[in-house]
């Protein structure tokens, strides 16, 4: 997998007509607490992908670190954040970036992301990047999850089998649609 975009990438895939452009899979989060989660989904995600060479997977400390890569308007974006709220324990959420809810938009009270996911959403947007599609996949951490939670329970991705299926169905199914 590449970690900057391939310059040469047609701007519509020739073998069936959909939109061209990288695919961008982000995991957000630090290293502390509940907000490893998306760190730790996106490093097992990467591994399972590795052999998808028009994918970028990579970890950010916040969202605009995604502006550090060679980013277009033909691309597209998926996002992985731990998020709070929309139910029981590893939950995965799909959201669209209008679709966000307030708790999942601005998690700078739960995490160490500067600007915040809606922040640089609409800057995002406003610079016309990633027109071929943005998605974000929450996942539910564990209520007690703090700062301080104990890397045995947060086993990588933080996942149970099942759950981790479902992430896995969730970003092909992204990846697919491209």
């Amino acid at each position: 997998m590449p970690y900057e975009s391939d310059q040469s990438v047609a701007v519509m895939n020739a073998a069936d007509g959909r939109p061209g452009g990288h695919a961008y899979l982000f995991g957000l989060g630090s290293p502390h607490g509940g907000d490893r989660l998306g760190w730790r989904a996106i490093e097992w995600l990467g591994e399972a992908l590795r052999e998808h060479d028009d994918l970028t997977v990579a970890r950010l400390a916040q969202p605009v670190d995604l502006f550090l890569h060679t980013v277009t308007a033909n691309d597209r974006l998926l996002l992985v954040d731990a998020m709070r709220g929309q139910g029981p324990p590893g939950t995965l959420k799909v959201f669209a970036p209008a679709e966000l809810p307030p708790a999942a938009a601005s998690l700078s009270s739960l995490s160490s992301h500067g600007l915040d996911l809606a922040g640089t959403l609409a800057l995002v947007e406003a610079l016309g990047l990633f027109r071929a599609g943005i998605r974000i996949i929450g996942i539910e951490m564990p209520a007690e999850a703090g700062p301080d939670t104990p890397d045995a329970e947060m086993s990588a991705p933080g996942l149970n089998a099942a759950q981790a299926k479902r992430l896995y169905a969730a970003v092909l199914d992204w990846l697919d649609a491209g």
